[in-house]
């Protein structure tokens, strides 16, 4: 009998952890079109467990997400329980189903996807369902056609126009088109990634690859050598290969942070989102410096040398 206690110690902790309880609650189930809903995603499971719940779907279909997901824990020390919040809007009437994903449930043995089940909600459209009453506007009365002299008169007219464009095209020798400054549209493409709030989403990964492209795209305007179809290696040595004013480690430093996001599948926070911003941008803003500092000097060596020509 000495031996029972730790036999059955030893089987219930053999024994499998029951499977979490997922529930999905739509509020309010029927919307008009352009009305917002929101979804409750709620995890019943042990005491301990460890549940991800779905990010918010991309907004590219007829239900589209509108803020970040929000958590509420109402665990205790007997029991798991977290309800997940995401709020929608949907744009076409019928019955549609919202795009949530399965809910992640990690253990010592491996992780176990728990569906949500489908979520649906009606959709009804703003139209008024009896269009029977309503009364067309009368048709306009005809506009009598102009005199047959106003129709040559404005015949003239358009030939002259076309001969005087044809000649303005003819005698201008160049037209050029102000070119885009990388610098600049580098810029506004951080205040943009900046703008989407990817760590709030539970993007953190996303906002990570959006810096290094954002950083890519600018260093192949000023070395158009490096293309864009070189691996991270390849392309940091073809820049190095072109005169890059800073250390090519700088540059490879936030590429492989992006390599091991896309490849790897790398967990970042929101610490890394931000390091991996400040070193996106600190390498724009040393390559556009060194490169405005080389115009400036070029631009006074050819001052130098028409002040020579005159003398």
């Amino acid at each position: 009998m000495i031996g029972v206690a730790p036999i059955a110690l030893w089987l219930s902790l053999q024994a499998p952890s029951p499977r979490p309880v997922v529930t999905v609650d739509v509020q309010p189930a029927t919307v008009a079109v352009g009305e917002p809903f929101t979804v409750r995603v709620r995890v019943r499971a042990r005491a301990g467990a460890t549940i991800r719940f779905p990010a918010v779907p991309d907004s590219a279909g007829s239900v589209e997400a509108v803020d970040p997901r929000a958590i509420e824990d109402h665990s205790t020390s007997a029991a798991f329980e977290q309800v997940a919040t995401y709020r929608f809007i949907a744009w076409e009437p019928g019955r549609r189903i919202v795009p949530l994903g399965d809910v992640r449930w990690e253990q010592s043995r491996g992780a176990e996807l728990l569906a949500t089940g489908p979520a649906r909600v009606e959709v009804t459209s703003m139209l008024p369902a009896d269009t029977s009453s309503q009364i067309p506007r009368g048709a306009r009365d005809l506009i009598n056609p102009p005199p047959l002299w106003w129709r040559w008169a404005l015949g003239a007219l358009a030939v002259l126009a076309i001969l005087w464009m044809a000649r303005r095209a003819w005698t201008r020798r160049a037209y050029t088109v102000r070119p885009i400054d990388p610098f600049a549209e580098a810029q506004r493409a951080f205040a943009a990634v900046d703008d989407l709030a990817l760590v709030d989403a539970g993007e953190p990964g996303r906002a990570v690859l959006a810096y290094a492209e954002v950083m890519r795209e600018y260093l192949t305007k000023r070395f158009p050598l490096a293309t864009d179809g070189l691996t991270t290696a390849e392309y940091v040595e073809a820049l190095s290969k072109q005169a890059l004013p800073i250390m090519p480690e700088e540059v490879a430093h936030v590429l492989r942070a992006a390599d091991a996001v896309k490849f790897a599948n790398a967990g970042v926070d929101a610490e890394g989102v931000r390091n991996a911003a400040r070193a996106a941008r600190a390498v724009v803003a040393d390559v556009q410096a060194a490169y405005e500092a080389r115009l400036a000097a070029a631009d006074k060596g050819k001052g130098a040398r028409a002040r020579r020509r005159s003398t």
